[in-house]
């Protein structure tokens, strides 16, 4: 190596020790005053936590101080308990402790404190030691020395992870709430001092009214004044303290104007004094359960009402009257079809139509197939009219009236009447009004159509009245005779046939086989019922005419009547020896028995009924015996008893001519009956036939 390049190595080595130097002195001069930066902090440190000893260690939250570059410089004891590390052990700086997802909202909150000087309300998550993930909430500030200059942050952390949770689940809890009050088939309302707060979609649904429209009524707003006194009795209760829930029917006013009922039930919410904050209202739609009761209710009125009249003016009455109040009309006229003079008469009206004798005033003949109900009378089919005045049929009778219904009554294919009413409003009349009079009409066509052939006889038998006077004490009888059986058994008859198919149409497709059956029995026998009661009605017609006589078992006929007859299962029926068989006219000796065996049911009044029937044989008749343990009858009544219309007992299952009609049939028969009796003994028939 020449002496020039010892030269400059040399010279290279010489600065780069002075650059070391020089280094050395830089670091050096750094070094100093990083102690005393650390000294100055410490010493500060040491100062404020002098200061807040008390508070720091008595802090139920956690509470940390860190150096403007994030190192953790000290925990209290719920800060170590909420993240894990002990910082006299081991170095901890904030970035460690953030949830990653919530990184960039923490370098915005820390920018705030360094810009603000604090932080409230930071929420978070954040990491423990064991990577535990915590909601916290952060209330910060920077700590500043004498100069005023920023040296360290403190902040008090609260653990609110159980909160956040709580929340959740509340929150959760509150859609699924909502989700059932929104989607619960019951209308649901609060309210408070009377206005309506809130809705669900049930009610509002049911109302017509949008969430919005009903925020702004009152409870006021759609309930019917006649109905706000009751509710406001209840509120006044409620208000004072005396119940806490109420449960009320009441309507309510739809937004198209028509009626919604309901059943409410109204519960209070209270505060911690006792204060009613709000009220819960629960509303239950039972406007078709009403209505339902309501024409089933009035349905049975009207059978009951009818049920073994056989007057058709007072039939027509009761179905007026019922069907008026049913529909909530003043008008209502039963029609009746006259074949004779092609027309319909009114027979039977309701209202306005009525003068102070409740008789028809004005009362007009409507030729068949004028006017909508001569239309109907000649078609068969029902009519609703919305509005009369589009309708040229229409005929004003006392007043003109905007809606109509017309309903056929029907009997035999044929029809016999009509059902009317008209209301002053239009379109009054629905398919419900519909349904429940075409109902009426199938109930009472039997009956009526019973009425019309009686009053048909009426006619006849007056325009014949000096035949009749012609004829002798036996036509009178026969006269009597089948009057009696018409009037006993053919119309209730009649009635219970038109309630039982009424039953069996309203319920079609809901019975089982087993219903089906005991229905098919039902009608079985009050088919042999008719034909036994239309054979009696022939015999009385035809005059001294007998029918043919044949041998009858008298054993058998007791039985058929065991499956005609309503025997109650406390009461027993026996047969002590065996009966014969004679010689007579079945019909008549069936209605013999059938009256004697009824007639002992209806009055045994013993917890434990007894019928027995008994025969005696003599060398040329038998005697037979019918016995009970009934209520007994008094001696001064049985010379009385077997005469026409006689009862002791005046009630609607007494007529008096059940024991009238057996002395003719043993009379007939060339037989004497009398009984043996006493009070509250039981009653014996006795009765005797030639062998």
């Amino acid at each position: 190596m020449s002496q020039d390049q010892l030269d400059i190595l040399k010279r290279a080595l010489q600065r780069e020790k002075l650059a070391r130097k020089a280094a050395e002195k830089i670091l050096e001069e750094k070094s100093r005053e990083l102690y005393q930066t650390s000294q100055k902090l410490e010493s500060l440190l040491d100062e404020k936590s002098t200061q807040l000893q008390g508070i720091f260690e008595n802090i139920v939250d956690a509470y940390v101080v860190m150096d403007v570059n994030g190192n953790v410089l000290k925990f209290n004891e719920a800060a170590t308990k909420l993240f894990g590390y002990n910082i006299d052990e081991e170095s901890v700086n904030v970035v460690d402790l953030i949830y990653k997802e919530d990184a960039e909202y923490a370098m915005t909150s820390f920018a705030e404190l360094r810009n603000k000087g604090y932080f409230k309300n930071y929420e978070a998550r954040v990491y423990t030691k064991s990577k535990e993930v915590k909601w916290v909430h952060i209330n910060a500030s920077v700590v500043f020395d004498k100069e005023n200059t920023a040296i360290a942050a403190q902040g008090i952390v609260r653990d609110i992870t159980s909160t956040k949770r709580n929340n959740e689940i509340i929150e959760e809890q509150k859609s699924q709430l909502d989700a059932i009050v929104q989607n619960s088939s019951i209308g649901i309302v609060l309210t408070q001092y009377g206005n309506i707060l809130r809705t669900n979609a049930s009610i509002q649904n049911s109302l017509g009214y949008t969430e919005e429209e009903l925020s702004n009524l009152t409870v006021k707003d759609i309930s019917f004044p006649e109905d706000f006194p009751q509710s406001k009795a209840y509120i006044t209760k409620m208000d004072s303290g005396e119940l806490d829930n109420f449960v009320i029917q009441k309507r309510y006013k739809k937004k198209n104007g028509s009626v919604l009922w309901a059943k409410t039930n109204v519960s209070a919410v209270r505060d911690s004094d006792g204060n009613i904050k709000y009220q819960v209202a629960l509303v239950e739609d039972v406007t078709l359960e009403r209505e339902q009761s309501l024409i089933i209710d009035m349905i049975n009125d009207v059978a009951k009402a009818i049920l073994g009249k056989m007057d058709i003016y007072e039939i027509a009455k009761e179905i007026t009257n019922n069907i008026a109040e049913y529909l909530d009309t003043n008008d209502c006229i039963i029609y009746l079809v006259d074949n004779e003079n092609n027309s319909l008469e009114q027979i039977a009206a309701y209202g306005s139509k009525l003068n102070d004798k409740n008789e028809i005033k004005d009362k007009i003949v409507m030729p068949l197939g004028e006017g909508i109900v001569g239309c109907v009378a000649r078609s068969g089919k029902a009519e609703i009219i919305n509005d009369t005045s589009k309708d040229i049929r229409y005929v004003v009778d006392d007043e003109r009236r905007f809606s109509e219904i017309a309903v056929p009554i029907i009997s035999d294919g044929n029809v016999i009447g009509i059902i009317d009413s008209e209301h002053i409003s239009k379109s009054y009349f629905t398919k419900k009004h519909l349904r429940t009079l075409k109902n009426i009409a199938s109930l009472v066509a039997m009956q009526l159509k019973s009425a019309i052939n009686l009053r048909e006889r009426e006619k006849v038998e007056l325009k014949n009245t000096v035949l009749l006077e012609a004829l002798a004490k036996s036509n009178d009888e026969l006269q009597e005779y089948a009057h009696i059986v018409s009037h006993d058994l053919k119309s209730p008859l009649r009635s219970i046939d038109a309630l039982v198919s009424w039953i069996k149409e309203d319920n079609k497709g809901k019975l089982d086989d087993v219903t089906i059956q005991n229905f098919g029995l039902i009608e079985t026998t009050l088919e042999k019922m008719e034909q036994l009661i239309s054979d009696i009605l022939l015999y009385s017609s035809v005059g001294s005419e007998s029918k043919e006589e044949s041998d009858v078992d008298i054993n058998v006929l007791i039985n058929e009547l065991r499956q005609i007859l309503y025997v109650p299962e406390h009461i027993s029926i026996n047969i002590i020896n065996k009966l014969p068989t004679v010689f007579g006219d079945k019909t008549k000796l069936q209605q013999l028995f059938q009256n004697l065996i009824s007639n002992a049911i209806k009055f045994i009044d013993k917890e434990s009924g007894l019928i027995e029937i008994d025969v005696v044989e003599q060398k040329s008749y038998y005697q037979f015996s019918i016995k009970d343990n009934g209520v007994g009858i008094d001696k001064k009544h049985h010379d009385k008893i077997f005469k026409i219309f006689h009862a002791l007992n005046k009630n609607k299952e007494s007529t008096g001519i059940g024991l009238s009609i057996v002395k003719k049939i043993v009379d007939l028969h060339k037989g004497e009956i009398w009984l043996e009796s006493e009070p509250n003994m039981g009653t014996t028939f006795f009765f005797t036939f030639k062998k």
